[in-house]
């Protein structure tokens, strides 16, 4: 018989004795699905954040900070910085020659989270009248745009689904008085949609503000971005810095995503050790289970190779039925869950994002629940191969 037929003759035997091994058995599939029912949420959690932020750059658009600035709230930009910045080349101009841009000033406005009403932040931003023309993605879907000089709010449809008060008529108590919410936009899945926006000039008279935070500014082309940062730096004027929008946002970003893969990889990793300890006690004593069985195969002429595969492959099925069990958990109780964490514009205000369980996930969580149920079977397998046939033979 060939060593193939060897391990499948082998193979079958075991996994037709797992039920009467159900307990030890079980005892792998639980701690694997535990295991992939925690690390996969977790996981979405980071691939949603990363997608959210993600989902708001666009090649062809710009952000101008102040020299140095990392992130918007760091950043101050006079008026007169915006006046040179309007003129600079590559930037898209209308028909009438009219510069797309959106001088901004970003702030937080309160508002309470809905589940537990907690009270939290969101961002507050104030942009330029061409807002929405620079940002075709976003789309008013209710109620109308605000007026300027008014002091009305638009409100995203992910922090309008997330917190409370943010319903058309609602009114926020924000500087100045009461801010009253005229309308919703949404698009793009971006965090843009974890937003309230107003009227940039009605919110720096409100606030007393004499400076924007940040500048952003819609290319001609993905290819003018070069032009367009070389002339503002050319200008002496000016003590700013230039950053493609996909590039900006991977850098603000970039500290709360490694927070979350931080978080990922320590719950991960606490969970596999207890996993891989299961799976190797509960195929130790498979394996001492079986152990005149074993025995027999080997002293009819079965290769100890195939002995040991046989033994691997039993282990490497039980974690694939406890990763089929967690992945299930997972999209039943988190799939398409949408949660609000800090991670906004400003560090202390929410972003709204959903877990995102995508299949490249899954399958590296899957890859991982393998690896833990081969190496809880290695040693077994060894020792499987390993044991003397006179003695397992003798003990029976």
């Amino acid at each position: 018989m060939s060593l193939a037929a060897q391990i499948v003759a082998v193979t079958a035997t075991n996994l037709r004795h797992i039920p009467q091994r159900l307990g030890s058995s079980s005892v792998i599939v639980i701690g694997i699905a535990g295991v992939v029912a925690v690390l996969v949420p977790v996981l979405a959690m980071s691939v949603g954040f990363r997608a959210t932020i993600q989902g708001d750059g666009r090649a062809d658009r710009a952000i101008v900070l102040a020299r140095a600035a990392m992130t918007e709230y760091e950043s101050r930009l006079s008026r007169d910085d915006v006046a040179i910045i309007a003129n600079a080349a590559g930037i898209r101009r209308d028909a009438r020659g009219k510069p797309t841009i959106s001088a901004e000033v970003v702030l937080v406005a309160p508002v309470a989270r809905k589940r537990d009403h907690s009270d939290v932040n969101v961002t507050l931003r104030g942009v330029g009248e061409r807002y929405f023309m620079m940002r075709p993605e976003l789309k008013l879907v209710a109620g109308r745009p605000f007026r300027a000089g008014n002091q009305e709010l638009l409100v995203g449809a992910a922090a309008q689904a997330q917190f409370a008060g943010l319903q058309i008529g609602n009114s926020i108590r924000l500087q100045d008085g009461d801010w009253t919410v005229v309308g919703v936009f949404a698009g793009g899945h971006g965090s843009r949609e974890s937003e309230v926006i107003a009227d940039a000039q009605t919110v720096m008279s409100a606030y007393k503000l004499t400076a924007f935070n940040s500048m952003s500014v819609a290319l001609d082309s993905a290819r003018s971005l070069a032009m367009f940062e070389e002339g503002v730096a050319r200008d002496a004027r000016l003590f700013v810095d230039v950053r493609g929008e996909p590039d900006y946002l991977a850098t603000a970003s970039s500290s709360v995503n490694r927070m979350l893969r931080l978080v990922a990889y320590a719950i991960g990793s606490i969970m596999a050790l207890g996993a891989l300890f299961s799976a190797l006690n509960s195929m130790h004593a498979a394996v001492a289970a079986r152990a005149a069985e074993i025995a027999t195969f080997r002293a009819i002429g079965f290769a100890s190779s195939a002995v040991a595969t046989a033994v691997l492959v039993e282990a490497l099925v039980l974690a694939l039925v406890g990763a089929a069990i967690g992945v299930a958990i997972s999209y039943w109780v988190f799939g398409g869950t949408t949660i609000s964490t800090l991670g906004g514009a400003q560090f202390d205000s929410q972003l709204v994002y959903a877990l995102t369980i995508t299949p490249s996930l899954v399958f590296s969580v899957i890859g991982l629940a393998c690896a833990l149920g081969l190496a809880g079977g290695l040693f077994p397998a060894i020792r499987a191969a390993r044991s003397s046939i006179a003695d397992s033979l003798h003990e029976t």
